[in-house]
């Protein structure tokens, strides 16, 4: 039987927490939501969320108090909060610094920003991706190497090779998009998992490693998108 990944969406406004579901929609998560915080831990409770947004003002209730009560209570303690905040007030910044939160996002929110940071604690929060095979090239502590592109979206990318540089180490790749009259892409990307033997997280898929776009430029992402949609 299948387990439904579910993540909890804690904000006092429908406004904001529509358009975190629609950030959601496309990936394969039950979306729950809760618009005050007593709500919340209840839900936190009864459906034991595999990751939580919360605005860290929703009204007259704190995030940031939830996210430590989260944090102090023995059965939800693992579960990952990540606080929404008002970038530009330093008050509540170091307050959700300070409550022991998983990550942190700012508004306005950024939709690749907000999956992205999603996928570190929930790496099944991530956009279908299309499958391809075209050169690539990355390069690694100075030395470059090429290789082969299994897969893409505006997430990440599988290369295909015998190279193994550590998780997290920050690369830079260049590839070409098949079928598109632009120019060679250029952006970094983090090495975020291995596929090997003996025992392969994709057992259909060949040695290589997966990687996570960073800072994806405007124009490269749109360039994904685009390509991912055909």
């Amino acid at each position: 039987m299948t387990v439904s990944l579910k993540v909890l969406i804690v904000d006092n406004s429908r406004f904001f927490r529509n358009i975190e579901k629609q950030f959601l929609l496309k990936t394969p998560v039950e979306v729950i939501e809760a618009e005050d915080m007593v709500s919340a831990l209840r839900l936190c409770r009864d459906e034991m969320p595999s990751l939580v947004y919360v605005a860290a003002e929703s009204g007259k209730e704190s995030g940031v108090e939830f996210c430590r009560k989260i944090k102090l209570d023995k059965q939800l303690c693992r579960i990952p909060v990540v606080l929404i905040c008002d970038g530009n007030n330093t008050l509540e910044m170091d307050a959700c610094r300070r409550s022991g939160a998983d990550g942190i996002l700012t508004k306005p929110i950024d939709r690749h920003k907000f999956l992205e940071i999603g996928r570190h604690h929930l790496p099944s929060i991530r956009e279908p991706r299309r499958t391809c095979l075209f050169p690539i090239q990355f390069k690694d502590a100075g030395k470059s190497h090429t290789a082969k592109c299994l897969d893409v979206s505006t997430g990440g990318t599988f290369i295909e090779t015998a190279e193994k540089p550590p998780v997290g180490r920050l690369l830079e790749l260049s590839f070409m998009l098949p079928g598109q009259a632009v120019e060679n892409i250029v952006c970094k990307g983090s090495v975020a998992w291995y596929n090997e033997r003996p025992n392969p997280m994709k057992p259909n898929y060949p040695l290589g490693f997966g990687v996570r776009f960073v800072d994806l430029p405007h124009s490269v992402r749109t360039s994904l998108e685009l390509f991912s949609k055909r």
